[in-house]
């Protein structure tokens, strides 16, 4: 992974207009449908389950004074919206000025939602997978090229995975993960760690026949910061919707395979990779 400044890159990969990101690409965006007026209003307490209702950007509406080496910021400044967390948080990356995880009661999150949910706030396509298809390098192709960005708006859900390609004990990793490649119509993406070029590790993954996508090396240090939480132990493994809603996360260990599997059939297990609707990630 090149050196730079991960606060930079995320200002240019997250805080960038969505349709722009996807228009950089080339992309044609699939069209898409947030809006239903007939749900019920989102709360605090059930933005977590709603997370088709998730704005891509939110605003402060309280003051955040200056700390652990990040600026100050002032009601009405923008951020991406990462995720919703338990616990009534948002993890939003302001950029250059910093990740931040909030109270949502800080932010407009919530107003925001509900004018995605009545169709007064256009949601182009799910957050994350505006946020990450753009940005995918095709290992399977006979030459190195981006993946097309609406290949991911096909899929429902995503496995992330972060390790570096030239541990010991990739290969291994990579052989267990292969079988859930499109299980279910989720879509495994790696995030390269490390140091190593493109060209490199597409050749890498094609020899191990596990040509999933992966993240641009030049882009991966800031997905990954904005992501994974500061001590996440690596190798490490995350489960989520398209909109970024974590539904397993952990660090890599062999057992790990049997869980993750469980948790890919029991939340995806009922959808295909172009119904989404039909995931069953709401809690009971």
């Amino acid at each position: 992974m090149k050196v730079c400044a991960p606060a930079f890159v995320a200002a240019l990969a997250l805080l960038a207009s969505p349709l722009r990101a996807a228009e950089t690409a080339g992309a044609t965006l699939p069209e898409h449908h947030a809006a239903d007026a007939s749900a019920a209003v989102v709360t605090a307490e059930t933005l977590l389950a709603n997370d088709r209702f998730w704005p891509y950007q939110v605003a402060l509406t309280w003051a955040l004074p200056e700390g652990g080496g990040m600026p100050a910021l002032g009601p009405g400044e923008l951020g991406v919206l990462i995720r919703v967390e338990p616990g009534g948080v948002a993890r939003i990356d302001f950029g250059r000025d910093g990740l931040r995880v909030l109270p949502v009661a800080k932010t407009d999150l919530v107003e925001r939602a509900n004018r995605v949910r009545t169709g007064a706030l256009e949601k182009t396509a799910p957050n994350f997978v505006l946020a990450i298809g753009p940005r995918l390098v095709d290992s399977a192709g006979d030459a190195l090229r981006a993946m097309p960005y609406e290949k991911a708006a096909e899929h429902g859900g995503f496995l992330c995975v972060f390790a570096n390609p030239d541990d010991a004990g990739f290969p291994a990793l990579a052989a267990a993960l292969a079988p859930l490649q499109d299980r279910h119509g989720v879509w495994t993406l790696f995030f390269p760690q490390g140091e190593i070029p493109d060209a490199k590790l597409r050749e890498r993954l094609r020899a191990l026949e596990w040509p999933v996508p992966f993240v641009y090396d030049h882009l991966a240090e800031a997905y990954t910061s904005s992501l994974l939480a500061t001590g996440d132990a690596l190798p490490f493994v995350m489960l989520q919707t398209r909109e970024g809603r974590v539904l397993y996360e952990g660090p890599w260990k062999p057992d790990v395979a049997p869980q993750l599997q469980a948790e890919l059939d029991e939340a995806f297990g009922a959808a295909t990779a172009t119904t989404a609707t039909a995931l069953k990630v709401d809690p009971p």
